[in-house]
């Protein structure tokens, strides 16, 4: 069996709370790697926004452990948006739950 590949995201200890928050909530894959994937999977900014409050010094580490195919399509998103792989998940995910807070807002 071959072993699957592993990505590394570094976030901020805000953006780290809210995978699992999230995720409970709303009955998803309660793993914030699986919450990574399944945001990756289902969102498709057209630009993504950066999230300037992220310091290396605090950040918060997750581990991902991916298939090829899963690795093919991250780095080709990460090549779309031309940003390393670390710096897109860690901007997906902020502008995944940027965009979430901006419908509450308008509901």
């Amino acid at each position: 069996m071959k072993e699957p590949h592993q990505i590394w995201a570094l976030l901020t200890p805000e953006m780290h709370k809210k995978l699992k928050e999230y995720a409970v909530e709303n009955q998803i894959a309660s793993t914030r790697a699986k919450m990574i994937m399944y945001i990756i999977y289902n969102f498709h900014p057209d630009q993504l926004l950066e999230d300037y409050t992220f310091q290396s010094k605090t950040g918060k580490m997750v581990n991902i452990k991916v298939s090829d195919t899963e690795l093919e399509y991250i780095k080709n998103l990460a090549q779309r948006y031309n940003v390393a792989i670390s710096r897109l998940l860690r901007n997906i995910v902020y502008t995944y739950f940027q965009s979430i807070e901006k419908e509450r807002q308008k509901a």
